[in-house]
C-alpha cells in the first residue's frame, strides 16, 4: 500500500517541474545584491508553487547557522540531482553564486524549451491517434454487430471482408477489457524506475524514434557538460558527473565509460566515437574543442546543432505520422463500408 501511494506521488507531485523558475528568481533576488539566506526566505515568503516555501524558509534558516548551501541542497533531491549541486558548489567555492544560479536557470530553461516543443509536435498526433483507435473501436463494438442478426438469417455464406470484420467485433468485444488492463498495467508500469529504464531502452533502438531519442539525451548531455566545464570543473570529473544527464541506461553507462576512460588518459573524442552513441559532427566539435582547449565553447555549439538537427528530425516524422494515422483510420473505415455494401447488396440479391 506504501508502495502504492508513494507512486502515485511521484506521478502527480513533480516541484522539480518549477526549479527553472525558482532558480530565475533566486538568480534575480541574488543580482539585485541581496545575502542568499536573504534571498531564500523572500522565496519563502512569495513562492506558492506547493513545495518551494517550506524548503525556502528551511534552507534559510540552516543558512543562518553557517551550513554551506550546496550542503543544505544536496538534502533536496526531490528537485536538485548531482549535475545540480556540483554547478552550486563550484559557484559557491568561486563566490559567483549570481553566475551558477543564472547559468543554471538557462541550462534548465533550455531544457524545458525542448520538452515544451516535443509536447507541441507531438500533441496533434496524439489526439488525431486516440480519436481514430475510438471511432474503430465504436465501428466495432456499435456499428457492425447491428448487422450480424441479418447476416445469420442469409442462406449463403458472408462475403470475406465481413466475416473479418465481424471476427474483429467478436474478439474485441469478447477481450477488449484484458487489453484495457494490459494497458492500464504498462501506464503504471513505465512510471516506475525499472519501467522507465526498460521503456527507454527499447524506445531508443526504434526506427526514426530512437534517432530523435538519441540526439536528444546527446544534446542534453552535451549541453551539461558546457556548464560544467565553464564553472571550472575538470574534464573526468565533469564527465562523471554528466553521465546521469542521459535518461537510459545504456547510454548512461557508455557516459560512464568515457568519463573512467578519460580519467585514465585516453583521449576523449576516441570513446565518443566508440562507444557508438554519439554523431560524427558532434565528435568533430569536440575534437576541435580538445585541440584548442575550449571544450565547453564547442559542447554548447554541439548542443545548439542538435537542438535544430532534433527539430528538424521532428518535422520529418510528423509529415509521416500524421497521413499514416489518417490512412489507417480511412483504410478501416473503407473496410467497414464495404462490408456493409457488400451485404446490403447480397440481401438485395435474395430479395430478388
Amino acid at each position: 500500500m506504501n508502495r502504492f501511494l508513494k507512486l502515485q506521488g511521484s506521478l502527480f507531485d513533480s516541484p522539480r517541474k518549477h526549479l527553472s523558475l525558482f532558480l530565475e528568481q533566486i538568480a534575480t533576488l541574488l543580482e539585485a545584491g541581496l545575502p542568499i539566506d536573504i534571498a531564500f526566505r523572500s522565496m519563502g515568503r512569495d513562492n506558492h508553487s506547493g513545495y518551494f516555501p517550506d524548503m525556502a524558509i528551511a534552507t534559510a534558516a540552516r543558512l543562518e547557522k553557517g551550513e554551506l548551501l550546496s550542503d543544505i541542497l544536496e538534502d533536496e533531491d526531490k528537485i536538485f540531482n548531482t549535475f545540480d549541486i556540483a554547478i552550486i558548489r563550484t559557484s559557491e567555492t568561486s563566490g559567483d553564486l549570481v553566475a551558477g544560479f543564472s547559468q543554471l536557470f538557462k541550462y534548465h530553461k533550455k531544457r524545458e524549451a525542448l520538452r515544451q516543443k516535443l509536447r507541441t509536435t507531438f500533441t496533434y498526433p496524439a489526439i488525431l491517434a486516440v480519436a481514430s483507435l475510438i471511432t474503430i473501436v465504436i465501428l466495432l463494438t456499435v456499428v457492425i454487430p447491428q448487422f450480424e442478426p441479418i447476416l445469420v438469417q442469409q442462406k449463403n455464406a458472408p462475403p470475406l471482408v465481413t466475416l473479418m470484420m465481424l471476427s474483429s467485433s467478436h474478439f474485441l468485444m469478447e477481450y477488449g477489457w484484458i487489453a484495457i488492463l494490459v494497458i492500464m498495467f504498462l501506464i503504471l508500469y513505465f512510471q516506475t524506475p525499472d519501467g522507465k529504464k526498460q521503456f527507454y531502452n527499447r524506445i531508443i533502438k526504434a526506427p526514426r524514434v530512437g534517432s530523435i531519442i538519441e540526439s536528444i539525451a546527446v544534446e542534453q548531455w552535451s549541453r551539461g557538460m558546457a556548464l560544467l566545464l565553464d564553472r571550472g570543473i575538470p574534464l573526468p570529473k565533469a564527465l562523471e558527473l554528466g553521465a546521469p544527464l542521459f535518461n537510459n541506461e545504456e547510454m548512461r553507462r557508455a557516459g560512464q565509460r568515457i568519463a573512467k576512460q578519460t580519467a585514465e588518459g585516453r583521449q576523449l573524442t576516441i570513446s565518443m566515437a566508440e562507444s557508438g552513441h554519439f554523431p560524427d559532427s558532434i565528435i568533430q566539435l569536440a575534437r576541435i574543442g580538445e585541440e584548442t582547449g575550449n571544450l565547453s565553447i564547442m559542447f554548447e555549439k554541439s548542443a545548439d546543432y542538435l537542438t535544430t538537427e532534433i527539430q528538424s528530425k521532428l518535422e520529418a516524422a510528423i509529415s509521416i505520422l500524421e497521413p499514416l494515422i489518417i490512412i489507417v483510420l480511412g483504410g478501416i473505415v473503407a473496410l467497414v463500408v464495404i462490408a456493409l455494401m457488400t451485404t446490403t447488396m447480397s440481401l438485395n440479391l435474395m430479395v430478388t
